[in-house]
């Protein structure tokens, strides 16, 4: 086979250490096809190890910041490596292939006790959307179960403590009988580390019973929980969260969890939340801040616009909770709300009426918001 000039030139490039790898390079390794990725599986062993590690690293960061490139073909090659660190790299870049075939390379890496912790712990995680493929009857039952004990055993067994919070999270998307009492048990140990890792995976669940757990870590003094907290209030849509999350947003001066609120609300929807998305639209700070809440904006319209849907499509009659949809039925519960449906009023009057409604409901539930500079692992 007959190598193109321009996969020579990549090759040469790799194996170069005197000179970086062209930025514009880096991106021609997008979309190999077959043929490029066997020329590169040929030679990958012999590309320096510092080389291959800084390469992976640099292909990681530019997935991470354009969709469009697809890493996937040279990242099957480097799942071939022996080094830690370029495997961790590989299995990131494939974390979105859903490619049934991966699952046993990943299942012999799980079991694998010779790599390193993190190494095992990216398959743990890399697992996790397989979990959800299964639950969604798109993934053979028997190839879901091996999955799901895989992990249990990971979570039992490795003495990893990272590996067993990885697989506990990864496990979030399984409807097995076992897993509620393993969420409870990380959620109640005096460990925040833990407790994260119960946030992340009752956020998976698409399971209201967490409800309670979640609403009590919204404003944890742990900015890593909150942030877990504050994302599983929006993948279950709870429409309880939402004042304290619009109360909340303008004291927090973390990104990743000021953009986690943004996210929660536009999935959560409701009065109050279009008129703050774009008040914060209108004071952005730069052109990114203001993009990431345009889709914000665009998701609460998908997100109100399913729930008008959802609206025509069960019937009930006034006075009948249990009828309702799940968010209705918490806004009809709320009766404090039902004055302010249809009002117009501005973002000064909006912040008092939060204020004055929060005053009654922390008679209940007394919840701080604080300032933090932490991120999450």
């Amino acid at each position: 086979m007959e190598v193109s000039n321009t996969m020579n030139d990549r090759i040469k490039a790799l194996m170069d250490l005197e000179r970086q790898v062209p930025a514009q390079m880096l991106y021609e390794f997008s979309d190999l096809d077959a043929k490029e990725q066997a020329e590169l599986a040929k030679v990958w062993h012999q590309i320096p190890l510092k080389r291959r590690q800084t390469f992976m690293q640099d292909l990681v960061s530019l997935a991470d910041n354009d969709d469009m490139l697809m890493f996937e073909g040279l990242a099957r090659v480097a799942l071939e490596d022996e080094d830690s660190d370029v495997l961790v790299s590989a299995i990131d870049l494939l974390f979105e292939a859903e490619d049934c075939r991966l699952v046993p390379l990943y299942l012999r890496l799980l079991a694998d006790q010779s790599h390193n912790e993190l190494v095992r712990a990216a398959v743990a995680n890399a697992l996790g959307p397989y979990v959800y493929l299964g639950e969604t009857e798109k993934l053979k039952s028997n190839l879901l179960i091996e999955i799901e004990e895989s992990l249990l055993k990971s979570y039992r067994e490795d003495p990893s403590d990272l590996v067993n919070r990885r697989a506990l999270e990864a496990l979030g998307y399984s409807g097995r009988a076992e897993i509620p009492a393993l969420l409870r048990k990380a959620a109640a140990a005096n460990d925040e580390l833990w407790l994260e890792s119960a946030m992340f995976a009752m956020g998976r669940s698409a399971d209201e019973q967490w409800e309670e757990q979640i609403l009590e870590n919204l404003e944890h003094e742990n900015v890593a929980v909150r942030i877990q907290a504050v994302h599983a209030a929006g993948e279950l849509a709870l429409s309880k969260a939402r004042k304290r999350l619009l109360k909340g947003i303008d004291l927090v001066q973390d990104e990743t969890l000021r953009h986690e609120i943004i996210w929660a609300l536009a999935s959560i929807g409701g009065e109050g939340v279009e008129r703050k998305l774009e008040s914060l639209m209108k004071n952005a700070d730069n052109d990114e801040e203001a993009a990431f809440i345009d889709e914000a904006l665009e998701l609460l319209n998908f997100t109100e616009g399913s729930e008008e849907l959802e609206m025509f499509a069960v019937p009930w009659q006034e006075g009948s909770k249990e009828e309702l949809p799940g968010h209705q039925a918490d806004e009809i519960e709320d009766e404090d709300d039902d004055y302010l449906l249809d009002q117009d009023f501005d973002e000064e009057e909006w912040e008092v009426y939060v204020d004055d409604d929060d005053n009654e409901a922390d008679d209940e539930d007394d919840y701080t918001v604080g300032d933090f500079d932490e991120d999450r692992f």
